[in-house]
């Protein structure tokens, strides 16, 4: 019997050193460095199919995303009942609303768990930047280290990453994690502007300001975990 063909996504990344791949709610994709050589990757693909239909059909058979009642920002502390509403006749698409102190209006079909996650993820884009960007400033000002800039993003595979010329971008998705990791990722991108690579160098630093970081370090590795379904489809 022939076999079905799998698709991907393609992302190249300067980052990376080697072939990625990564499955998700949004189905496979596939991490290459630049300059790599596309006709690899059929080979690569159907060498990891087992694992790779493994971990799709674990999500095909895995719970539907749904709506959610209520948005935990855990980082902040931040709990957020969440009401539907119809479309009214004036609107033309889905919007949110913060209705009163931890309350949030959406207003939309609820079972549009698409639209909810669009405009859910846009108002969390907000929260994002009024949060994250000044904590990451306080923690550079406690440690010493000065970085250029600060931005959020929606990154689909990192955290935090620190540009060359010491710009640091951020998940929003940092507001699911615990205080702890948020502080974690903050640290590693800072030490990120003395030592650019994961050289001793780098990890004699962050030990320094983070004597923890090896133990955190694992625990980031698993933190997707944190995330609420609806947040991964954008």
């Amino acid at each position: 019997m022939r076999e079905s063909k799998i698709d991907y996504t393609l992302r190249e990344s300067r980052r990376a050193k080697r072939v990625i791949l990564r499955v998700g709610v949004n189905g496979l994709e596939v991490v290459i460095p630049t300059r790599f050589g596309k006709r690899r990757l059929p080979e690569i693909i159907q060498a990891n199919r087992e694992w790779i239909e493994k971990e799709l059909r674990e999500i095909e058979e895995s719970p539907p995303i749904v709506a959610p009642d209520y948005i935990n920002l855990i980082s902040i502390g931040d709990l957020w009942k969440i009401d539907y509403q119809p479309l009214s006749p004036s609107s033309a698409k889905s919007s949110v609303k913060e209705n009163s102190p931890n309350q949030l209006l959406v207003e939309g079909d609820a079972n549009d768990i698409k639209g909810v996650s669009s405009v859910l993820t846009k108002w969390l884009h907000q929260k994002a930047q009024a949060h994250l960007i000044p904590w990451i400033k306080e923690v550079s000002r406690e440690v010493g280290i000065s970085f250029r800039n600060s931005t959020v993003r929606g990154q689909a595979t990192r955290w935090a990453s620190c540009s060359q010329t010491g710009n640091i971008s951020l998940n929003r998705s940092l507001l699911f994690l615990p205080k702890r990791l948020v502080r974690h990722v903050f640290l590693h991108e800072l030490c990120h502007i003395k030592e650019p690579n994961h050289a001793p160098e780098f990890w004699k630093l962050f030990s320094r300001l983070e004597p923890d970081c090896q133990h955190l370090e694992s625990e980031v590795r698993k933190a997707n975990g944190y995330l609420p379904g609806w947040a991964l489809l954008h």
